[in-house]
C-alpha cells in the first residue's frame, strides 16, 4: 500500500521550484543569463562568502576530521562550496544567505557560525571576512567558461620572472626536440643497417 502524501509533487526539484516561485510571484528575470544566444536560468545570483580565519587546529583534531568537516558542511542545503583548510587553520564557506533574491534554501551567518559549534569549532569573531559572491561570474563562468588556462610558474620563480622566462625556454625546448628527434633518426638508420634482417621484406 502506498502510504505517500497525494499532496507531495513527484516533479522534479527544479520544477517545484518554479512553481513554488510562481505562487510567490517573485520576479525571476535576475536569475537568467544569455550565451551564444541561448537562454540559461541560473540558481543563483548574488550570494555570499565567508572566510574563518585563525581557526585552531586541537578544534580541527587532524586531517581526516577536518576532511569529514568539510563534507558535513556540503550536506547542508544552502552551501554551494565549502573548503576546510587544516594546515591553515582556516574554512571558506560559499552559501545562500537569508534575504537572497532566490527560491533556494538559505541560511544565515549565525546558522553557520552554530553549526560549526555544535561540531566542536570556536569562531574567532574578529577573524571573520564576509564578502558579496556573484554566482555566474565567479562559481559558473570560472569553473565551465575559463577565458584563459591558468598558468602556474616552475617552484621558485614568480609568475612575472616565469613570463620574461618563458619565449627563452620555449626557444630551447623546440631546439632539445628537434635535436633528439634527429638523434632518433640517426640511431633508427645505424640501427637498420646493423641489423638488416628486421627490416627485410619478405619473399614473395
Amino acid at each position: 500500500m502506498d502510504t505517500r502524501d497525494e499532496s507531495t509533487s513527484n516533479a522534479p526539484r527544479y520544477k517545484q521550484d518554479l512553481e513554488q516561485q510562481s505562487k510567490q510571484n517573485i520576479d525571476d528575470s535576475k536569475n537568467w543569463v544569455i550565451e551564444d544566444g541561448k537562454k540559461f536560468r541560473l540558481p543563483y545570483k548574488m550570494i555570499k562568502q565567508v572566510v574563518f580565519s585563525n581557526v585552531s587546529k586541537s578544534d580541527m583534531v587532524d586531517q581526516e576530521h577536518a576532511a569529514r568537516l568539510q563534507y558535513r558542511l556540503l550536506l547542508l542545503e544552502p552551501v554551494i562550496k565549502a573548503y576546510v583548510e587544516f594546515q591553515k587553520g582556516r574554512i571558506t564557506v560559499i552559501y545562500n544567505p537569508t534575504g537572497a533574491d532566490n527560491i533556494r534554501e538559505k541560511m544565515s551567518l549565525d546558522d553557520i557560525i552554530a553549526f560549526l559549534s555544535k561540531e566542536g569549532i570556536s569562531i574567532d569573531k574578529g577573524a571573520i571576512a564576509e564578502r558579496d559572491y556573484d554566482y555566474y561570474k565567479e562559481f559558473y563562468s570560472y569553473a565551465f567558461h575559463p577565458k584563459v588556462i591558468r598558468e602556474h610558474p616552475p617552484y621558485g620563480y614568480t609568475l612575472e620572472q616565469w613570463r620574461k622566462m618563458k619565449p627563452k625556454w620555449e626557444e630551447k625546448s623546440k631546439e632539445y626536440e628537434k635535436k633528439k628527434w634527429l638523434n632518433f633518426k640517426k640511431y633508427q638508420k645505424s640501427y637498420e643497417e646493423k641489423h638488416p634482417e628486421v627490416y627485410a621484406k619478405p619473399s614473395q
